[in-house]
């Protein structure tokens, strides 16, 4: 070896040593401690070297995939610091963000309490049977080294055994590159149940957290081949490990996506009805679909995360809806409806958002921009005036997939739109696509300008024409408008009250005056127990004249009107003779 190439050697060595030693030396070192779990508290540390003369941390207004500020620092008590082992002064900036007082250099150690309550998939909750940490709301992040790689430590009862995240465990710390994946990856800690299965050879864990009743022999297998079915539609795996954690409580339900993990809930004794346990594996099939559309095929907005405000995007639709269409096709693919019965389910759902009063209002995108304040705060007054960008997404994506097969002949579907924004946005470009660019992409695989059903289905407030959609796939679809007889109230039947909770904005109910808090009374001089579809029963034909007592606020009174019918959109679909095009929607 030259003198040269052993010089440029040891300088590329020295080099690399002190990249090591500079990466090491700025790592983030967390620790959480759970030592009177009764309490519900988790002691939180961090330790890191300040990269400058104040340091700030802050705790996530937010948390990925849920869509609504939730002011996680209302949980933190006490917030105190170090500097070189001396107090440090701290100073609350607003309601998210401390400040540290310190010199570049300084060892800094962060110390503060959070209390973890409250039972959900998008938050903690500790308990003396187990501990989980949703680790936005129990991880506060380094503002200025959001970007820096770290370890955590969890001290934890002895009486727990078991610790499941998605987080590579090395020499009993768990890593990260930086926040996005340590607020993305929760930790269960406790003694749950733990089994495994492969998918594309990357190992899948699955913690059943509480107690249940499920065949654990059968619902591996049935885990296994639908995330397996849900992996073929992209081809490759994103991640070298997978964690599901299932949470069994009495009562409840939903999910959520993470990174490399998904949190699902099922009431524990769930498992041996069969259609619950099919919706189970749904849920199953929509959270762990979002390893793909959402956490790498996403809208731009959706990462690198802002976790101090709204992170607003028009494609939430593309995110949610889409996964929920296929995740009612991942069922069907699997076998456990026929098509025939798919058809019925997909429709079940254009009748549901058809018949909603918001469905005139509200737009695809406005429902996704305005999540941070409708979707999850919904009121009586909601169907009026919303819809939701799951279901309403649901129907634009299955249109969407059969104007794919039409425009392609049966050669192409949503599977290879899919992949098309895998390999420009995740695989090429690593980032997320805008607006214009997601259309783009639908037009190239359309073969054609999409620009127009964008603006009309997605920007506006056209109704989706399921006949151009599915009759070229051998569909048949039948439409009707059927005149009920619905007064257009849903009423709280508790004892012997019939109060109402909802009126439909399209009744005859809400243009005559009915209100939601109305206790109902009688009705034309008959009294209403409890029952009022008894009551309506002989009463409800088309201008009759409706007399109805009711209490309000400790106040009664009169409402009077005439009864009109209300009219509902049926659609239905069957099944014709096979084609190119059916097969290829149907995907089997």
């Amino acid at each position: 070896m030259s003198k040269k190439i052993k010089s440029l050697y040891s300088t590329i060595v020295l080099l690399f040593i002190a990249f090591l030693q500079q990466n090491l030396h700025c790592m983030i070192e967390y620790k959480v401690e759970i030592s009177e779990a009764q309490t519900h508290y988790a002691a939180v540390q961090i330790q890191f070297e300040a990269s400058q003369n104040a340091m700030h941390v802050s705790m996530p207004v937010w948390t990925p995939g849920s869509y609504l500020v939730r002011e996680f620092a209302r949980n933190v008590d006490r917030v105190s610091a170090t500097a070189n082992g001396k107090e440090a002064k701290v100073t609350k900036m607003d309601k998210c963000t401390w400040q540290i007082d310190c010199k570049a250099g300084d060892k800094v150690l962060v110390s503060y309490k959070v209390y973890a309550f409250e039972f959900s998939v998008r938050t903690s909750f500790i308990d003396v049977d187990h501990a989980f940490l949703h680790n936005t709301s129990i991880f506060m992040m380094v503002d200025e080294l959001k970007n820096q790689s770290g370890t955590v430590e969890i001290i934890k009862p002895n009486f727990w055994k078991n610790i499941s995240t998605s987080l590579e465990n090395v020499s009993g710390k768990y890593q990260f590159a930086d926040y996005d994946e340590l607020g993305d990856s929760p930790i269960e800690i406790g003694n749950q149940e733990v089994f495994e299965f492969e998918v594309y050879g990357v190992k899948h864990e699955v913690a059943m957290v509480g107690k249940h009743n499920a065949n654990i022999s059968l619902l591996r297998a049935d885990m296994q081949k639908i995330c397996t079915h849900m992996a073929d539609v992209i081809g490759e795996m994103p991640c070298k490990r997978y964690v599901f954690i299932v949470h069994h409580p009495e009562s409840g339900g939903g999910g959520l996506e993470h990174l490399n993990s998904c949190t699902v809930v099922m009431p524990r004794w769930n498992y041996t009805d069969k259609a619950k346990y099919h919706g189970f594996l749904g849920l199953v099939a929509h959270e762990y679909f979002h390893l793909w559309n959402v956490k790498r095929i996403r809208p731009a907005a959706l990462g690198p995360f802002d976790y101090k405000n709204e992170n607003y995007t028009n494609l939430l639709w593309v995110s949610e809806g889409i996964t929920s269409y296929y995740d009612e096709m991942s069922l069907n693919t699997f076998g456990y409806y026929s098509n025939q019965t798919y058809l019925e389910k997909l429709f079940s759902y254009v009748n549901k958002v058809e018949n909603l009063p918001g469905v005139d209002i509200q737009t695809l995108n406005e429902s996704s921009w305005d999540a941070w304040i409708k979707a999850y705060r919904t009121n009586e007054n909601s169907n009026n005036t919303q819809i939701s960008y799951y279901s309403k997404g649901l129907l634009a994506a299955m249109c969407l997939d059969a104007e794919i097969i039409k425009s392609s002949k049966g050669k192409k579907n949503m599977d290879d739109l899919l992949k098309l924004l895998w390999k420009t946005y995740v695989k090429d470009q690593d980032r997320g696509f805008t607006d214009t660019e997601f259309t783009e992409a639908v037009s190239e695989i359309c073969g054609k300008p999409m620009h127009e059903f964008m603006e009309k289905y997605i920007y506006g407030l056209h109704k989706l024409d399921f006949k151009a959609y599915f009759e070229p796939l051998n569909i048949a679809i039948d439409y009707k408008i059927d005149e009920q007889s619905i007064l257009g109230v849903t009423l709280d039947n508790t004892g012997s009250k019939s109060t109402i909770k909802e009126v439909n904005a399209q009744g005859c109910a809400y243009i005559g005056g009915l209100n939601v808090g109305d206790e109902l009374l009688a009705l034309n001089s008959v009294r209403v127990t409890g029952n009022l579809s008894s009551v309506l029963s002989n009463q409800l034909k088309i201008d009759t004249h409706l007399i109805f007592l009711i209490n309000r606020d400790g106040i009664v009174r009169e409402i009077a009107f005439d009864f009109k019918p209300l009219a509902q959109h049926q659609y239905s679909a069957t099944v014709n003779e096979s084609n190119d095009c059916q097969k290829k929607f149907f995907r089997k």
